[in-house]
C-alpha cells in the first residue's frame, strides 16, 4: 500500500476515526492499541515475509531490551541498597566499581548478541536478491532503544505490544525518519485528545507531500529514466542533466514521503524530528548531511562515530602516534583518530544505502571530502581575515551553495548509477564531451516528458522555492498562512490540492512510483 494511494488514504481515515472516536475514559487504554493494529495491518499489506522479518527483530530486541533492563534494575537495587548499609558495611569503591563492571559486561553481551542478529539479518537481505520494506529503519530503531536502554536513558518497556507499536508504528515504518524512543514513546502510549489545529496541519503537511511526490518526483523521474537508461547517449550536457534531475526527483520523493510521515504523527498528536531543513542551502558537505536525512546522520554520529573516536582503541592509537612523532606529532595524534572514525562512519553510511561498489564509493568519496575539509579550515579562516569583504558577501555565500550543490550532485552520480565505471565516464565527460551541439538539435524532446510538463514541473519546483523562504522569514509556513485572511489561505489550500490532483503522475494507465527509500 503506497502512500500516494487511493487505498493509503481510506486507511488513513479508517484510522483516524477509530482513533479519535474513542470514549475519553477509554482513550488512554485503547488509542495506543488502534495504531498497532493498524500498524501491523498496514505492514501486512506489504507481505507476509516481511511481517516475518519485522517479528524477527522486535522479538529478539524485546527479550534483550528485558534481559538489559532486569540488570540495570538490579544494579540500581545493589547500589541502592549498599548505601543504606552503615558506613561500615558498606562495600569499598573498588568493589562497587568492580560490580558495576561486571554487569556493564553481561548487558553488553546481550546487547552485541541482539546487535549481531538483526545487523546480520540486514546484511543478508541487503546481499541477497530481494527486498525488504524499510527493514534497516525499524532495525536503526529498535537497536538505538537497546543501545540507549544500556547507556541506562530510561527503563525498559515492559509492555511487549507497546515495544512492538514503538518499532512498528506505521507511518515511520518505511522510510524513517529513524525516531528514538525518547521522541516518540511517551507520545504513542498517552491519550491524545483531537486538537483541531494541530490536526489540520498534519492534513496540509500530508497535502504538501503529496504534491511535491507526485507533481515533481513522480513527472521528472520519467526523464531521468530515459538518460540514465542510454548513458553511452546522453553524456556531457546531458549527464549534467541527469545529475540535476536526479537532486531534484530524490529530494521531491523522499522530503514528499517524510512530509506525509510526519503530518499523519502531528494528526494524531505524536510529533516526531524533522528529517529535512532546507539542504540545498548548505555552504558545505558537512552541513549538507546536517540538513540532509538529519536522523540517519545523528544515529551514525551517535552510535558509531563518537565511541568509536572516543574508544580505548582509539586513545592508545593516538598515544601510540605521540610516542612516535614526539610533540611535533599531537595535532596529528588528535585529529588523525577523528578522520579514521570518520571514514569508518561513511562507509558503513555507504553500506547502509546498500552492499555494492557505488554505494561504498559513494560513501568513502562523502569521508573523504569532510575530512579535507576539516584539514583546510585554517586555511579558510586564514583566506576569510585576508578577504573580509569578500567572504562576507551575499556574492561569496551564493559561490558557496552553488559549489556544495553542485559537489554533492556530482557524489550523488555514484547512487543514480550502479556501476562505478560509467559513473566516472559520465562525470568525465561533463568536462570533455559536452555535446553542445547535439543538446541544440534534440534538446529534451526524447526523455518522454512534454514542455508541457516541464513547465508544469518548473512552476511546482518555484512554489518550493517559495515555501521554503517564508519558512526561512516565519518559521513556518503553515503558522504563518493561518495568519492570513480566510481568501488566501484557502487560494492556497486549493492550488495544492487541485494542482496536484490535476497535475499529479497518478490514476489509470500510470504505473505508480514508490518512495526510493523503502528500498533501503
Amino acid at each position: 500500500m503506497l502512500f500516494t494511494s487511493f487505498e493509503f488514504i481510506v486507511f488513513l481515515c479508517v484510522v483516524f476515526a477509530a482513533y479519535y472516536l474513542i470514549p475519553k475514559r477509554f482513550k488512554q487504554s485503547l488509542q495506543w492499541v488502534v495504531l498497532f493494529l493498524a500498524s501491523v495491518f498496514f505492514y501486512y499489506l506489504t507481505g507476509v515475509n516481511n511481517l516475518i522479518y519485522l517479528g524477527t527483530t522486535i522479538t529478539t530486541a524485546y527479550a534483550a531490551s528485558m534481559a538489559i533492563g532486569r540488570l540495570n534494575n538490579i544494579q540500581s537495587e545493589f547500589i541502592a541498597a549498599n548505601k543504606a548499609k552503615p558506613e561500615s558495611e558498606r562495600l569499598s569503591k573498588d568493589a562497587v566499581k568492580a560490580y558495576k563492571k561486571a554487569n556493564k559486561n553481561k548487558r553488553l553481551i546481550l546487547l552485541t548478541l541482539c546487535l549481531l542478529v538483526n545487523f546480520g539479518l540486514l546484511g543478508f537481505v541487503k546481499l541477497s536478491l530481494f527486498g525488504v520494506l524499510g527493514l534497516s529503519f525499524y532495525i536503526f530503531r529498535s537497536m538505538s532503544y537497546l543501545i540507549d536502554l544500556h547507556r541506562g536513558k530510561f527503563s525498559q518497556q515492559k509492555n511487549p505490544l507497546k515495544f512492538a507499536l514503538y518499532v512498528s508504528f506505521f507511518p515511520v515504518l518505511i522510510q524513517g525518519p529513524i525516531t528514538r524512543y525518547e521522541e516518540t514513546g511517551i507520545a504513542l502510549f498517552r491519550s491524545n485528545s483531537f486538537n483541531k489545529k494541530e490536526f489540520s496541519f498534519g492534513i496540509q503537511r500530508i497535502m504538501w507531500g503529496f504534491f511535491k511526490k507526485l507533481v515533481i518526483a513522480d513527472r521528472l523521474v520519467i526523464a531521468l529514466g530515459a538518460l540514465n537508461a542510454a548513458p553511452e547517449t546522453y553524456r556531457g550536457i546531458y549527464a549534467l542533466m541527469a545529475f540535476l534531475f536526479y537532486a531534484i526527483v530524490l529530494y521531491a520523493d523522499f522530503t514528499g514521503g517524510i512530509d506525509i510521515t510526519i503530518g499523519v504523527g502531528q494528526a494524531l498528536g505524536i510529533p516526531m524530528k524533522e528529517n529535512f531543513i532546507r539542504p540545498f542551502y548548505a555552504k558545505s558537505i558537512a552541513e549538507y548531511w546536517r540538513r540532509w536525512h538529519i536522523t540517519m546522520g545523528e544515529w551514525f554520529r551517535d552510535y558509531l562515530f563518537y565511541p568509536l573516536s572516543t574508544s580505548k582503541l582509539m586513545m592508545r592509537f593516538g598515544a601510540g602516534l605521540r610516542k612516535v612523532l614526539g610533540s611535533r606529532g599531537n595535532n596529528i595524534a588528535r585529529r588523525l583518530p577523528v578522520h579514521i572514525a570518520t571514514m569508518v562512519a561513511w562507509f558503513s553510511t555507504g553500506i547502509w544505502h546498500g552492499v555494492s561498489w557505488n554505494f561504498i564509493v559513494w560513501g568513502l568519496v562523502n569521508g573523504v571530502v569532510i575530512v579535507l575539509s576539516l584539514e583546510l579550515e585554517p586555511l579558510y579562516k586564514r583566506f576569510g581575515k585576508a578577504l573580509p569583504r569578500l567572504t562576507q558577501s551575499k556574492f561569496w555565500l551564493c559561490l558557496q551553495i552553488v559549489r556544495t550543490f553542485w559537489l554533492m550532485n556530482f557524489i550523488r552520480a555514484f547512487d543514480l548509477h550502479r556501476d562505478v565505471r560509467t559513473t566516472l565516464s559520465l562525470q568525465l565527460s561533463v568536462f570533455t564531451d559536452f555535446r553542445w551541439a547535439k543538446f541544440m538539435n534534440e534538446g529534451v524532446s526524447k526523455l518522454g516528458v512534454s514542455p508541457t510538463e516541464y513547465g508544469v514541473i518548473a512552476a511546482a519546483i518555484a512554489l518550493l522555492f517559495i515555501a521554503s523562504y517564508i519558512k526561512n522569514k516565519t518559521g513556518g509556513v503553515r503558522e504563518w498562512l493561518s495568519a492570513k485572511p480566510m481568501p488566501l489561505r484557502f487560494t492556497v489550500y486549493g492550488v495544492i490540492l487541485f494542482g496536484t490532483l490535476i497535475f499529479g503522475a497518478y490514476g489509470l494507465g500510470f504505473n505508480a512510483n514508490g518512495f526510493m527509500y523503502t528500498v533501503f
